[in-house]
């Protein structure tokens, strides 16, 4: 049980083809902010889907006032949602889950068990809800940045962190695309921020499907992590 409460926080997620799930995490956001903190947001990034995510947004945000849509004008992709949810977080501690709701929200309060002590406190999937593709794709990719980087965490892209806003505020994001999550992790790492790592519980997508599994992510991916390799700072 988290003894402290969280002095502000920001609740985001992005979302695309998201219409089945993304209310029903909206509404469990809500009560899990309400269980750490009077002063909460939550943010939903809508990537310009073509579903009723957006409409479904729109309405949330009309019924809840710490509810706030932001709209893509165009299908920018999960880097740029993620920069997206980050630039519009206002409040001192800032979360992140996807908006397919694979991962079970209520788990933030373990995050938030550690938030006194650790500057940004990123989950990793007990059990992974996916096929052995995916898991071949995840681990190759935390081996990849192992090997460029020398860091290593157990599950780098996990869609499950807690950031204090002031390593946020410490520097700017260079890659919009599925290593936009990893950047913000090697990043903290440069500035000294304390981490920590939690065990969180996966489940299956029950509607849509992944878009990571397309080979031009997966350059865009490898372009922005060997950009940043060679940044030097």
């Amino acid at each position: 049980m988290v003894e402290k409460k969280l002095p502000s926080l920001s609740i985001f997620f992005p979302a695309y083809y998201d219409e089945h799930t993304i209310e029903g995490l909206t509404l469990r956001s809500i009560e899990a902010a309400k269980k750490l903190t009077d002063d909460y947001e939550i943010i939903i990034v809508d990537d310009h889907s073509p579903d009723r995510t957006g409409e479904i947004a729109d309405r949330l945000a009309a019924e809840h006032p710490a509810v706030k849509a932001v709209h893509h004008d165009r299908n920018k992709g999960v880097g740029q949602a993620l920069i997206s949810g980050y630039a519009n977080a206002s409040k001192e501690y800032v979360f992140y889950t996807d908006g397919d709701a694979q991962y079970d929200v209520d788990e933030l309060q373990r995050l938030a068990e550690h938030a006194a002590d650790y500057d940004l406190v990123i989950g990793y999937r007990l059990n992974r809800a996916e096929g052995p593709g995916r898991t071949l794709i995840s681990r190759s990719f935390n081996l990849l940045v192992f090997l460029l980087f020398g860091i290593y965490y157990r599950d780098i892209d996990c869609s499950f962190k807690l950031v204090r806003r002031r390593i946020l505020d410490g520097f700017r994001f260079r890659s919009d695309s599925g290593f936009t999550d990893a950047e913000l992790v090697i990043r903290a790492r440069r500035l000294k921020a304390r981490i920590k790592e939690i065990g969180v519980h996966h489940h299956p997508r029950r509607f849509g499907s992944s878009r990571c599994m397309r080979t031009s992510l997966g350059l865009r991916i490898l372009k922005d992590m060997v950009r940043l390799r060679f940044e030097g700072h």
